[in-house]
């Protein structure tokens, strides 16, 4: 899926793209730190998912994001991620 697009989105707080066949973990992570005010990010079901190392990487590149596939981002994730 081709989610480069997004970029322009600026605002945005809640994103679900779950099940949307990501696989490209690079793409996908510039891409989402593109949002500045993304709060809320569900991933789940798409290869790069699978991968706890891209939810670190999420969780440090990403200031805002209070949740990640529907669980509250805790202080020890933010520990863990760095």
């Amino acid at each position: 899926m081709i989610i480069e697009p997004l970029k322009n989105l600026k605002q945005l707080k809640v994103l679900g793209l779950f099940h949307n066949e990501i696989f490209n973990e690079e793409t996908a992570l510039e891409t989402l730190q593109s949002l500045p005010k993304l709060e809320e990010l569900s991933i789940d079901g798409n290869p790069i998912s699978s991968k706890m190392v891209f939810h670190y990487s999420l969780i440090l590149t990403l200031p805002k994001l209070e949740i990640l596939d529907e669980d509250a981002i805790k202080e020890l994730d933010k520990d863990i991620a760095t």
